[in-house]
């Protein structure tokens, strides 16, 4: 897997991307991009590729069919080659950890006990006449186990209570299909206060007639079949030239009208036992006719039909089926046998516990874990279900995964590290069955360390750092967190193009490679440009601020050139070359007339600036200039206001426009406060959304910070090419 190359249109917030992934001497890229430009777009389309769907990738706001060509070292990608780390899914619980819980030595013996208990369950479906499973409305459910385990009273599946099947068999009742008693419609006959309190005088006088005419034949011939026969003969015209029917070889039927009479005794008999009548009308019916040849083909099963003894009645079924059922037999010796090594099974020391300390070891949350069933989960019988263990004071408290997310009771990082926990879960099953292997797998990880805290964010550096040393995994890591971006380009040691930045151009994503490896400080005080003397002033600023204070001059003349004050536009470049030399060691400008004022140096720079020009330096830049022209014309309309102006804390200061310029440099915020005068001026609505944009966007913007500038380099150029203009239009 050395070259990925993708060509997305339309996929869900990516109109379009164009970009070719090299691993040649890596094995994970790094992608930074500001929330909403294509982080989550681009892992919905892979993940779709994952799932086998691919048909449904499309630009859901506008309903326009997308399309995804992505190919590997020139072949189409397949569902195998690709596995997406959403940021976050607060219900996602991994499928693997039966998986993990296995071990190897024993997975054969538990695939043939799994082909024997199928083998089983087919052989109960012809016996019983239930369906291993059926569709209801559209969906497959399970009906013959689920019979089985609700009969004998089972904890969940055959298996778990194979030693439970037993009991006496008092008769065979295997010729009797479950689903000809069991059935919805019959069992509502059979439980009818009419049918148990008469089927046995039903029987007996049934067993009468039956002896009386001998024409007649349990479970085969009944009046029913007699009267079907009448039907159809006089239908069909029989009785012409002498054609008879002979019943019981001795009584001669010769006319329709014989025959009826034949049918009119028979039903007068009936009529003489009422209990007889009140149940005939029920088995009438094709349900109740079944029911009927049950009855009259075994008799014996006339006691059980008693509600009292329905229960037992479903025990015995299931136990004739089984009797003489060699594969059942050899499904109870595999099983106990299996049984007792699955009970040996610790799960601390499977790949499930190993995954599980890999998680316990790193990340901080207030709970351990455990599998509460083991044997079953191992068997695949049912899927794995954790539990929580909460210890305080001596005291632990279990609690389900239900339970907890019904509670609600996991902060927001606790719940991440939850579902990251899932997420190892998957990638150690991935490892297990690549092991070996030359096959490589596609990992997308979208944005996994949001919401952390910074211990948990680096434990997720470090097992990052352990996936990318997988020889079967190749990442590409999408982060919106600039310190996470740089820590996983640092921690991982990738080389310079695998550092990517998202930009968006005309609807069009492009991945730059990132020009800033390290501290661009560095770079510019090695290369002192005109753009990067510029870009140095609110560093070295800082700097001051950090190692002198405030109240040094030097401070105080760098903030003149971030804020409007009265002596800005006198300071040279050489007052700039003086203070660097004092603080960085070094001011060997590169060809800059040091007589030239820097804030008119600032404003010819900023005109020359256009996408192109996306570095940090020429974003700082812009940021200075929009502040600049923005604080210059707020203070040019307050001189020319003559009204009142409010200032201070909840207004509680007021006077002329004078008054406040005159005290405006002790305000801690300069713009803020400017805008907040300049908002009590005759200005438009759309002038003062300008203003509102510049503080918005200009703050934070030039000032150092923790974060390299993050917040600088989380904007797009093009915002503050466009700001620039407009601040420059309403100022002009």
């Amino acid at each position: 897997m050395e070259k990925i190359k993708c060509d997305l249109v339309n996929c869900y917030g990516i109109q379009k991307l164009e970009s070719e992934f090299t691993f040649s001497d890596t094995s994970v890229i790094a992608i930074y991009a500001k929330n909403g430009l294509m982080k989550t777009s681009f892992a919905k389309t892979f993940k779709k590729i994952q799932d086998k769907k691919q048909k449904e990738i499309r630009d859901e706001i506008f309903d326009i069919p997308g399309e995804a060509k992505i190919t590997i070292d020139g072949k189409d990608i397949s569902e195998e080659d690709v596995f997406v780390i959403k940021s976050f899914e607060a219900s996602y619980q991994s499928g693997n950890l039966a998986d993990l819980l296995v071990d190897e030595s024993i997975k054969e013996k538990i695939s043939d006990v799994i082909k024997l208990k199928s083998d089983l369950l087919k052989d109960l479906e012809k016996a019983s006449g239930l369906k291993i499973k059926k569709v209801i409305q559209g969906v497959n459910v399970r009906e013959l186990e689920p019979k089985i385990v609700k009969d004998f009273d089972l904890d969940g599946s055959i298996l778990l209570g194979l030693e439970l099947i037993q009991g006496r068999i008092g008769i065979d009742f295997s010729e009797i299909k479950y689903s000809d008693i069991f059935d919805n419609t019959t069992l509502g006959y059979i439980k009818k206060k009419g049918f148990q309190e008469n089927i046995e005088e039903f029987c007996k006088t049934s067993n009468e007639i039956y002896e009386r005419h001998g024409f007649l034949k349990k479970g085969i011939f009944s009046l029913s079949e007699l009267k079907n026969v009448e039907k159809s003969l006089k239908d069909n015209g029989f009785f012409v030239n002498d054609n008879l029917v002979k019943l019981f070889g001795e009584e001669e039927i010769r006319t329709t009208e014989d025959f009826s009479d034949v049918v009119k005794g028979i039903e007068q008999e009936i009529k003489q036992s009422k209990a007889f009548t009140d149940i005939e009308k029920d088995l009438k019916t094709a349900k109740g006719g079944v029911l009927r040849r049950v009855i009259e083909n075994n008799p014996d099963v006339v006691q059980y039909l008693k509600e009292s003894k329905l229960k037992d009645l479903r025990r015995q079924l299931w136990l004739s089926y089984m009797k003489d059922n060699t594969t059942f037999s050899n499904l109870k010796d595999k099983w106990n046998s299996l049984r007792h090594e699955i009970g040996g099974i610790d799960p601390e020391k499977t790949r499930w516990g190993e995954a599980l300390r890999i998680f316990e070891e790193r990340f901080t949350v207030p709970y351990k874990m455990k599998i509460a069933n083991g044997t079953s989960a191992i068997m695949g019988e049912n899927i794995p279900q954790v539990e929580f263990v909460f210890t305080r004071d001596g005291r632990q408290q279990t609690i389900s995964r239900g339970e907890l997310e019904i509670k609600d009771t996991l902060s927001q990082g606790e719940k991440r590290s939850l579902y990251l926990l899932n997420i190892i879960f998957d990638i150690e099953k991935m490892k297990k069955d690549l092991a070996g292997t030359d096959k490589e797998v596609l990992l997308v990880v979208d944005d996994i360390a949001d919401s952390f805290d910074y211990k948990n964010k680096y434990a997720i550096v470090e097992y990052l750092y352990e996936m990318a040393n997988c020889k079967n995994f190749k990442l590409i890591i999408l982060s919106h967190n600039f310190d996470f971006y740089r820590t996983i380009t640092s921690r991982l040691g990738l080389p310079r193009y695998a550092h990517l930045h998202a930009e968006l151009n005309n609807g069009e994503v492009i991945l730059r490679k990132e020009f800033y490896q390290r501290n661009p400080i560095d770079h510019w005080k090695d290369n002192m440009t005109l753009a990067h003397v510029i870009a140095l002033i609110p560093a070295v600023r800082n700097l001051i601020e950090y190692t002198k204070g405030k109240d040094d001059a030097d401070y105080g003349e760098l903030t003149k050139l971030l804020h409007n004050k009265e002596e800005t536009s006198d300071i040279t470049f050489q007052s700039l070359k003086d203070i660097y030399e004092r603080h960085l060691g070094r001011s060997d400008f590169i060809n800059i007339n040091t007589d030239t004022p820097i804030v008119d140096a600032i404003y010819t720079e900023a005109e020359t600036i256009t996408i192109e020009k996306s570095l940090l330096e020429y974003k700082i830049i812009l940021a200075i200039a929009i502040r600049h022209r923005a604080e210059e014309y707020m203070k040019r309309k307050l001189k020319e206001y003559s009204g009142q102006i409010s200032w201070g804390r909840e207004g509680s200061e007021s006077g002329s426009s004078q008054e406040f310029l005159d005290q405006l440099e002790a305000q801690k915020n300069q713009t803020r406060s400017l805008s907040d005068a300049f908002k009590q001026t005759k200005c438009s609505n759309d002038t003062v959304k300008v203003i509102d944009e510049v503080n918005i966007m200009t703050p934070e913007n030039i000032h150092l910070n923790a974060f390299m500038y993050e917040p600088l380099v989380d904007m797009d150029i093009n915002e503050l090419i466009n700001l620039y203009r407009r601040v420059k239009k309403i100022s002009s």
